[in-house]
């Protein structure tokens, strides 16, 4: 019998000593919310050019960009094209802006010489990387930064955080974003860039907030804008 229980014991011990593969570490802790931000803030302030894609919920009836996409300079520079609301219908126009002056071609026709201050209104794309108004200024000034998650945005790790923001910011990068004062940030986790931001708008026909989404991408990739001929 000593000897069964003996042997009972070894096997026992031998059994506890395999315990079977380890399963993944735990991930580390999230970072706090106000330290991405500050670190975002740093991060885009030190950003030459950018691309930019913009979308608004359809429900925001009252905006009148219904779409954007470009690419933009630091410099006040931009190319691309956007997607304005007029009337009952959505129309699309190519702008280039560059020495303070904006060029605007609809769906026909030639290009447009105009007053850039005529689209501070509708939408100004160099707001997007201006030190003061743009967005290392919206990412400076927010509060109540939270981290809420790891996630993938296109393939690139990122922090989700949920801040407060400063309206008149927030209508300044995209106008008629009246009352707008919530929203997340995903920053890249390597980087600490801003790889999207959606930002949560007040539905006039009521319900819950509504979005617009900002995604940026090519960080500092040259971009060459010159006056159409």
């Amino acid at each position: 019998m000593m000897l069964l229980a003996l042997v009972a014991l070894l096997l026992g011990v031998a059994g506890c000593a395999g315990g079977g593969p380890a399963g993944p570490p735990p991930p580390p802790p999230l970072p706090a919310g106000p330290d991405l931000m500050a670190k975002a803030a740093v991060a885009m302030a030190q950003v030459q050019t950018v691309a930019v894609d913009v979308t608004v919920d359809p429900a925001l009836a009252s905006i009148p960009v219904r779409a954007a996409n470009g690419k933009l300079t630091s410099a006040g520079d931009a190319i691309g094209t956007a997607t304005l609301s007029q009337g009952t219908s959505n129309v699309e126009f190519n702008f280039v802006i560059t020495k303070g002056v904006l060029y605007l071609k609809g769906a026909t026709g030639q290009y447009q010489r105009l007053p850039l201050a005529l689209a501070a209104g509708i939408y100004d794309p160099t707001a997007l990387l201006s030190a003061d108004r743009g967005v290392a200024a919206l990412l400076r000034t927010a509060t109540n930064a939270t981290t809420e998650a790891r996630e993938d945005v296109n393939g690139t790790p990122a922090y989700r955080v949920k801040a407060t923001f400063d309206p008149n910011l927030v209508a300044g990068i995209v106008p008629g974003l009246t009352g707008a004062t919530t929203g997340t940030i995903w920053l890249d986790q390597e980087s600490s860039r801003v790889l999207k931001a959606q930002i949560d708008v007040p539905n006039p026909a009521g319900g819950g907030p509504v979005p617009v989404t900002v995604t940026l991408s090519d960080f500092n990739t040259p971009v060459t804008v010159t006056p159409p001929s």
